[in-house]
């Protein structure tokens, strides 16, 4: 019997794992959740290639550079920036980096092995953290069961994208920290405490809020001898070292490749800075952000709850790790919309906010021995039963409808341009909105594209086709896009090149609930 509940833990998270691959297989080929993701893959791709650089160099001729030169690059701000010359993607260089020899190795899903093997990766820490803080195991089983079933985290782990990598660095390095402060070791696990700490801003740049965070309480606790939040106990100034090189050699990196410590990131949050606009998106960030923690993970509530009984109850006092722990997701949500340039956008909860996943979770199950143990007015029913509705309403809204809205919804629309792309012969594609682009990078590699977000862009990209002794193209207008229903482009355009008269023909090709497909031909009249 004991053997069994020892186990308990370890069946929770083989069946978070097989839960994972299960909605990796939803995923069709060379489709993503978010363009952000197709950005990255064409930066992986192009690495994997043995192009051992991060701007994005895609390969076309002469012409159709300086037709993008002109203004019709297929990506712009704010996913892409040109920086000296050079097409920079937004997002931090390394991610691509470290998943382009999977790529290599594996094909298409070899992107997803990264982001997976970290979702793993956090469910065994946070195991680890509920043993350092002596929970039992069916408390821990609960707790996992929570995180894995009952929150976004695992909606993230078949995405191609670097959030739960980032948490896990994190997080990995917040539970040795923890460990560290009962058990005196070497200088070694501080040293790789820091520098995980550290390595989850080379992938995430907010995550300077956690080193922020971190500083603060080190620093206070030394200086001020506050003892309740004295979270490093040993080798203080190691940590505090690795910590701060390997956070100075992510900004010396992005001097190097963008010449700006904050990468691309900084066009988004440091160009034409206000403290006062920065304030006011701060406030709305936070108030956006704080809404969305408390619909995809409502057991934020049961943690909010855990606190204040543990501040009014002595029986319910919270251990000091906890405490500490409180502390951290606090300042955290604080300090993370002073750094971000949106409240995320296309996404499945917080992504700015996984970080505080395991953290609430561990805070909703620190006193749940405590109160199993308290006997009167049926007060332990009454809680497990609440945190049980909490469970269930997290249950529904990310298993449940998550699995629809994030690995079903505009699969079969997707799929069907994907398909339209791979067999149609002509080479050059316009498109209306650059998220198309985005969706379908695998195309890039066999056909050109062009974004034109209006006629003169048409008529622009039209001429340079002629001149190329080019007479079709391909049209891809987006439901999110006004040419879609509220303004949609002429069957027939007329274009003047040096007092040549030219004429693009528009002709419907395919249409679904997403996208309309149209082919133009120009036509010397």
């Amino acid at each position: 019997m004991n053997k069994l509940r020892d186990s308990l833990p370890f069946l929770a998270i083989l069946s978070g794992v097989i839960f994972s691959l299960y909605l990796l297989s939803l995923i069709p080929d060379h489709l993503y959740y978010s363009g952000d993701g197709g950005l990255k893959a064409l930066l992986a791709q192009q690495i994997a290639n043995g192009e051992i650089r991060f701007d994005l160099n895609l390969k076309v001729s002469s012409w159709v550079q300086s037709v993008w030169n002109s203004g019709l690059y297929p990506f712009e701000a704010p996913f892409s920036y040109k920086i000296n010359n050079l097409y920079y993607i937004t997002f931090p260089f390394t991610f691509p980096l470290v998943t382009a020899p999977f790529y290599a190795i594996f094909g298409y899903r070899g992107f997803y092995i990264i982001p997976l093997v970290s979702t793993w990766i956090i469910w065994v820490d946070f195991y680890r953290l509920c043993l350092i803080l002596k929970l039992n195991r069916i408390i821990s089983l609960v707790g996992l069961i929570i995180i894995i079933f009952a929150s976004p985290l695992t909606m993230y782990s078949a995405m191609y994208w670097e959030h739960t990598l980032a948490v896990c660095l994190a997080f990995t390095g917040l539970v040795s920290v923890i460990y560290h402060q009962k058990n005196y070791l070497n200088k070694i696990p501080m040293i790789w405490s820091g520098i995980f700490i550290g390595l989850a801003v080379w992938f995430r740049p907010e995550f300077l809020a956690l080193i922020a965070v971190l500083l603060i309480m080190v620093i206070a606790s030394y200086v001020l001898k506050f003892e309740s939040i004295k979270l490093v106990q040993f080798h203080r100034a190691i940590f505090l070292a690795s910590l701060i090189l390997t956070v100075i050699g992510f900004f010396a990196c992005n001097k190097i490749i963008y010449d700006h410590p904050l990468g691309a990131h900084a066009f988004q949050v440091v160009e034409n800075f206000s403290i006062q606009e920065r304030l006011l998106k701060s406030y709305k960030f936070f108030h956006n952000l704080r809404e969305n923690l408390s619909r995809y993970f409502p057991i934020l509530h049961f943690a909010i709850a855990i606190i204040f009984t543990g501040i009014f109850r002595a029986n319910l006092r919270l251990k000091s790790e906890i405490k500490q722990i409180i502390l951290i997701s606090g300042l955290y949500m604080l300090f993370v919309p002073i750094l971000i340039p949106s409240d995320g956008g296309k996404q499945w909860g917080p992504r700015f906010l996984l970080f505080l996943v395991p953290l609430i979770t561990i805070i909703a199950i620190s006193n749940l021995e405590k109160i199993w143990k308290i006997k009167r007015f049926f007060i332990r029913y009454i809680i497990i039963g609440l945190l049980t509705v909490f469970f269930g309403l997290g249950l529904n809204i990310n298993i449940v409808k998550g699995i629809e809205k994030v690995y079903q919804k505009d699969k079969q629309e997707n799929l069907q341009v994907l398909q339209f792309l791979n067999q149609d012969n002509n080479q050059y594609v316009a498109v209306a909105n650059q998220y198309v682009g985005q969706i379908f990078p695998s195309a890039f590699a066999e056909k050109v594209f062009f974004l034109t977000k209006e006629q003169k862009d048409i008529s622009q990209l039209a001429v340079a086709l002629y001149q190329q002794e080019e007479s079709k193209f391909i049209y891809i207008c987006p439901v999110y896009d006004d040419c879609f229903s509220r303004n949609p482009l002429p069957d027939q355009i007329e274009v003047t090149n040096n007092r040549r008269r030219l004429t693009i023909q528009l002709k419907q090709l395919q249409e679904n609930r997403r996208f309309k497909i149209k082919e133009a031909n120009i036509i010397r009249g």
